[in-house]
């Protein structure tokens, strides 16, 4: 068995961390259209959702004794080729998402009149040089911006918390069920985390089922946590607010700190970093699982990583120009397909291949 490169606790970790992104904008946050009970209860069913359509990929693991990658390899053989190119596809254009996001948001809401080119530019740079010193050393510093992240959301919590109003949150109405159903879902679709748990999950020796439950736990207690605040504090004014959260920060006034909005773009900027770097690194592990062995040895694999480096940011640059672009982009992720296919499709059919061709032995040798 290979030597495990991070702990299970640094995984959850990790991809909370990278979850909890797209607390930041409104269009990935505001599911429902307005915060209320409807969102409360969109989230713990958004996490169900989420912890069924994973199983088949467990499934497949657990089949193999394999990680998701090597085990669509075993069982489809050449064929097994289309996870790990999907797979960078989706990561592909879920990063250049980021960047853009983070890039609109430091240019419109922080320092407005300042260039979102060169936010995005510096964060890939900053972010391609971080994925080529592996994954252990990202996670070893993500435990280190958690500390950052609980202690920015306490100091916000506190600092808002006598403005709490339970009357702003807005109760159930009239077709409410489809609004909460539609809602999870899209929360479901939208949590790309949930997918990159699975390639870095391979890092473990075991765990990993348990590591993911914890993480769908802490996920939820953050989410319902910030809506909550958000909802009782904004009430309707959070709906029109393009980053409601970071609003939320600017009131937050403890002592002698009067505003927490600095601390929390430094956080912001921080997971977003993270966030991209560990997308940057996942893509070219998938694509260089597909490459010969030859090519892995002649050097030819250390231009992957720069490749979706300058791809990644030539994407997000190219939605900074047209906006439009990025807003079909979120929609066609919001589908669900782009999940659906990677965590329930592909495993499944390698189930049923690697049945009829006798490879869903545990352990067995390749």
């Amino acid at each position: 068995m290979k030597e495990s490169k991070i702990s299970v606790f640094q995984l959850v970790v990790v991809v909370l961390l990278c979850r909890s992104f797209n607390l930041l904008s409104a269009d990935i946050l505001n599911v429902t259209g307005h915060y209320g009970m409807e969102h409360f209860l969109a989230i713990p069913l958004a996490l169900l959702m989420q912890a069924i359509i994973v199983l088949p990929a467990f499934l497949l693991m657990k089949a193999t004794g394999r990680g998701l990658t090597e085990a669509t390899s075993w069982t489809l053989g050449k064929g097994g080729m289309i996870f790990p190119l999907v797979s960078c596809l989706y990561l592909f254009f879920a990063s250049a998402i980021t960047i853009y996001n983070l890039a609109v948001f430091l240019a419109n809401a922080v320092y407005p009149g300042s260039s979102a080119y060169f936010f995005a530019i510096t964060l890939v740079l900053a972010a391609v040089y971080a994925a080529w010193l592996g994954l252990e050393g990202i996670a070893r510093s993500a435990v280190i911006l958690a500390v950052l992240f609980v202690l920015s959301l306490l100091l916000t919590v506190l600092g808002v918390v006598e403005r709490v109003n339970p009357v702003n949150i807005r109760p159930l109405e009239d077709g409410s069920g489809w609004n909460i159903l539609k809602g999870a879902w899209t929360l479901c679709a939208r949590s790309s985390a949930i997918y990159l748990y699975l390639p870095l999950s391979e890092q473990l020796k075991s765990g990993r089922r348990k590591g993911f439950f914890w993480y769908l736990l802490c996920a939820g207690i953050l989410m319902e946590c910030v809506v909550f605040f958000v909802s009782t504090v904004l009430g309707e004014l959070a709906v029109k607010e393009a980053y409601p959260f970071f609003m939320l920060t600017t009131v937050a006034q403890i002592s002698i700190f009067q505003r927490m909005d600095a601390l929390h773009v430094c956080v912001w900027v921080a997971v977003c970093f993270l966030r991209v770097t560990l997308f940057l690194w996942a893509m070219r592990e998938q694509f260089v699982s597909c490459l010969p062995l030859h090519a892995r040895e002649n050097g030819r694999a250390r231009w992957v990583l720069p490749f979706f480096a300058l791809a990644t940011l030539g994407a997000a640059c190219g939605m900074l120009l047209q906006h439009q672009t990025a807003e079909l982009m979120l929609n066609l992720l919001s589908t669900g397909i782009p999940i659906l296919l990677l965590i329930v499709a592909i495993p499944l059919v390698c189930l049923l291949v690697g049945w009829i061709r006798g490879r869903l032995r545990k352990g067995e040798s390749a």
